[in-house]
């Protein structure tokens, strides 16, 4: 493989990810303030999962279409259609069109995850994958961070006019795409399109166990992430978190800084050591970081902001510990995804993928604000630890398939 392409190819879906995702993140940061939403968490959930709802139900369509047309293409028209409705989100407040909005953006998302992941999938080789899946994951984790870290500043420094937050954010979009645009190449094309979209074959990869199995547990993180990124920023409006949009942002960035060290580390770890041993310390950092929030909530001696923050951060050593641990999950995760995708059904592969955290981000957020709404921090304290229990059960459910396979390949 050409270096010199395969550093462009790299670099175009690590950097156009990171625009697309810190332009998302913006945007999902300033847009309850900007409708001056400061209550009703319920209303506002339902705009907001317009996007996952809309990506759940087009994503699969869209990975049958850049496996029988080609990944850049697909790529390109999701950067183009993300950059223009943020641009779009300017001049409106009418939550019916920004419900719309929020609905392409979904699509969009779907076609931009996708089509990178086929990509990667197509090109990067077996034994360095987890590193480039754990570089395109650090990458799109620290956009989100990022975008969301952004969005905080811009509350302090726009705060009368916070509708120019979305030009920036579709600004650094349209960025993405161009950048996108002059540096993708598909050299491998025609070695790995289908000749044309069948039922049957979305069908087989839905029936794929191993497929399943490796998806199912991004359902249940992305239903805590949906929630927590969505009601961060109304929560902290309303003093909740007792702390500065200012503060928020340095916290989140240096977040970042630790996540595209970590998955790089750990995408380096599956290459090495094989994916299934450092996908179980990703999900015991993740049971144990759901337990150890969800006790540290149900144990604060009254819902007040600043007695739910004091009950879980005396938790410290063990959310340190735990969330180290959590971060192995994506990159051994992905890249055993990718190893189980046939070639020309990956884009359909990935499309689960993309449904399963689609669904974990259009669940998450409005249960989380019925939830706590409802039974306060004793109805979080279940929901954690419901969530880390099902995320075991898949794990195991997925070692018990790895060995059952690897006796019937010895028999």
């Amino acid at each position: 493989m050409h270096d010199r392409f395969y550093l462009r190819l790299l670099s175009s879906l690590y950097i156009s990810t990171f625009f697309i995702r810190a332009s998302f993140g913006i945007m999902l940061a300033t847009l309850p303030l900007y409708l001056n939403i400061t209550t009703g968490f319920i209303g506002y959930g339902i705009v907001a999962a317009a996007s996952p709802l809309f990506e759940m139900g087009t994503v699969l369509f869209i990975g049958a279409v850049v496996d029988r047309y080609g990944r850049k293409i697909v790529l390109l028209s999701g950067l183009l259609t993300a950059a223009l409705f943020l641009f779009f989100l300017a001049f409106t407040k009418n939550l019916y069109l920004i419900f719309c909005i929020n609905a392409a953006h979904g699509m969009a998302a779907g076609a931009i995850l996708v089509a990178s992941l086929a990509l990667l999938t197509d090109y990067a080789p077996e034994n360095r994958r987890g590193r480039e899946m754990g570089a395109f994951d650090a990458f799109n984790m620290l956009g989100w961070v990022v975008g969301y870290a952004l969005g905080a500043l811009f509350l302090e420094v726009l705060k009368g006019s916070l509708w120019q937050t979305f030009l920036i954010a579709g600004a650094m979009a349209l960025f993405g795409c161009v950048y996108c645009f002059i540096n993708v190449a598909e050299p491998k094309k025609y070695d790995v399109l289908c000749k044309k979209i069948r039922f049957t074959t979305i069908v087989g990869v839905l029936k794929q166990r191993s497929i399943l199995l490796l998806t199912l547990p991004w359902f249940v993180v992305f239903m805590i992430i949906g929630a927590v990124m969505t009601f961060l920023t109304v929560s902290t409006s309303q003093g909740i978190l007792m702390i500065s949009p200012l503060l928020l942002s340095g916290v989140i960035v240096g977040a970042g800084v630790v996540l595209i060290l970590t998955q790089v580390f750990y995408g380096r770890l599956s290459d090495k050591y094989g994916r299934l041993p450092i996908m179980v310390v990703g999900t015991i950092g993740f049971v144990g970081l759901m337990t150890v929030i969800g006790v540290g909530y149900g144990l604060a001696s009254t819902t007040n902001g600043e007695d739910v923050k004091n009950s879980i951060i005396r938790f410290w050593p063990l959310l340190g510990v735990f969330g180290f641990m959590a971060l192995a999950f994506g990159p051994s995760a992905l890249s055993s995804l990718a190893d189980e995708a046939k070639e020309t059904a990956r884009g359909v592969t990935m499309a689960v993928y993309s449904i399963v955290i689609s669904a974990g981000m259009f669940v998450g957020v409005p249960a989380v604000a019925a939830i706590f709404d409802r039974y306060g921090g004793e109805g979080v304290l279940f929901f954690m630890i419901g969530c880390a229990i099902a995320m075991l059960c898949l794990m195991i459910a997925r070692y018990v398939e790895l060995k059952h396979r690897k006796r019937q390949l010895t028999s």
